[in-house]
């Protein structure tokens, strides 16, 4: 198993970018490693102008001032969903299991990508189930792999952009020898076109994003050998992640540089009777790595730093997006906190379970800081959303920072809590619910920007 950050929305996407959110607890029997490393040094804060908006030897500098902690932009997210596709019941093909990602169509119809059916699912506007393409095999057309683990966090299935000429782009895990993942084309009728191994030259990469034009955004990762007795014990975090960008015809094009992952904490000890390892892979307030497609620009960010990298194809720096941010450290209460939380889910295991848990939650660190944020994603118009990072007295409070699509601020914009956004159009927000049963709703929100 290796080491987790948050998805693409991830980012990470919430999927592009990164999915949201850190995964409330990890037990796992056997663990690769993930050696330190500094994050990528951070371009020097210099003294804005009038416009924040400033060039600096052919990139453009956005330096944005932190607006006022109650303001609000003025958009607003309906009070409920206009369409929640979902049930308990059903047949195979309409309910839905391990939701990877969605998108809405020009005619309203809606694709999930349903990871436990290895189907794409088609619903029409009004909800109703329409159709199933693809399947579970190694043909052209088929979805292979399994949801696991990769080299930035817990992977998906499968997911989808749009693809030049009102086309899909399907982005899913394979079993092929030297391929990570594939690209598969699909037109939105539901025909097959081609698949695009990414593991050619060499690379083993798994696509990240794609970009408007027909470039994709990859990443690259070799996780160390396992060698469980030298291992790091403690704090650490993923290094040598390298992001770069694939042509339409696979053909390698820039690279954007490497980039630390996320952060985790191990701690174990021979468990009873059969000697395996404990340990928890996500260390609370922990810092990681977004990316997202903005226009023909791929953005790649540590968490560390309110700061956000915007590349051109060829690897090159093309903009700086930084909002004022006041760095705040977690105190012990909220560490003591944190551990109450992670032992109440674990209060029906078995004692010794328990026990060894509580042991790994003690000797957490206390980190220097709390994340600047935690997740991105580009809506349809081309403006650039940030998830703020919820501190301790922020609950599931979903607030997002917004800025226009040349990277200067607009306002903040609360999202409903618990969602996990997928696509966000001029009028409407789609993503996934689940409920206190864990079963999944694909949901469509109205967004109304007029305010």
């Amino acid at each position: 198993m290796t080491c987790e950050t948050s998805r693409r929305s991830g980012g990470c996407r919430n999927g592009g970018a990164c999915r949201l959110g850190l995964l409330p607890l990890a037990l796992a029997l056997m663990a690769t490693g993930c050696d330190s490393a500094p994050a990528n040094e951070a371009v020097p804060v210099t003294e804005t102008t009038q416009s924040p908006i400033r060039d600096s030897v052919g990139i453009l500098i956005v330096d944005n001032a932190r607006p006022a902690g109650d303001s609000r932009l003025g958009w607003q997210v309906g009070p409920d969903p206009v369409l929640s596709i979902g049930t308990v019941g059903g047949t195979e093909d309409f309910q839905l299991h391990q939701v990877d990602d969605a998108l809405r169509l020009w005619d309203g119809r809606i694709v999930v990508a349903n990871a436990g059916s290895h189907r794409l699912l088609v619903f029409d506007e009004e909800g109703d189930y329409l159709a199933a393409w693809g399947r579970r095999g190694q043909g052209p057309g088929d979805f292979s792999g399994l949801r696991g683990t990769n080299g930035l966090g817990p992977s998906q299935l499968f997911w989808m952009e749009r693809w030049a000429g009102d086309s899909l782009a399907v982005c899913h895990s394979g079993s092929a020898k030297g391929a990570r993942q594939f690209v598969s084309i699909w037109d939105t009728q539901g025909h097959f076109g081609r698949r695009l191994n990414l593991g050619r030259g060499g690379d083993v990469p798994s696509c990240r994003d794609v970009l408007p034009g027909g470039d994709i955004l990859a990443l690259n990762w070799t996780p160390p050998g396992l060698d469980v007795e030298n291992m790091e014990k403690g704090l650490s975090r993923q290094t040598g992640l390298e992001l770069f960008v694939v042509a339409g015809d696979g053909s390698r094009r820039g690279s954007l540089g490497t980039f630390p992952g996320a952060e985790t904490f191990r701690h174990w000890k021979d468990y009873p009777g059969d000697g395996t390892l404990f340990f928890i892979i996500d260390p609370p307030f922990q810092k990681s790595l977004v990316w997202a497609a903005w226009g023909e620009l791929a953005i790649v960010a540590p968490t560390d730093h309110y700061e956000l990298r915007a590349y051109r194809p060829d690897g090159s720096l093309a903009r700086l997006v930084r909002r004022e941010h006041d760095v705040r450290s977690p105190t012990e209460a909220d560490m003591d906190s944190y551990r109450t939380d992670r032992l109440h889910m674990v209060a029906d295991q078995p004692p010794e379970l328990t026990r060894i848990y509580s042991a790994a939650l003690d000797a957490l660190p206390l980190p220097e800081s709390f994340p600047a944020f935690s997740a991105i994603e580009v809506d349809l118009l081309g403006n650039l959303w940030v998830r703020e990072y919820n501190l301790p007295e922020d609950g599931d409070r979903a607030l997002w920072t917004i800025f226009d699509p040349e990277g200067v601020l607009m306002g903040f914009v609360e999202t409903p809590p618990g969602l996990i956004i997928y696509e966000i159009g001029e009028d409407y927000i789609l993503g996934k619910m689940e409920d206190e049963l864990r079963v999944e709703y694909v949901q469509l929100w109205g967004l109304d920007r007029s305010g």
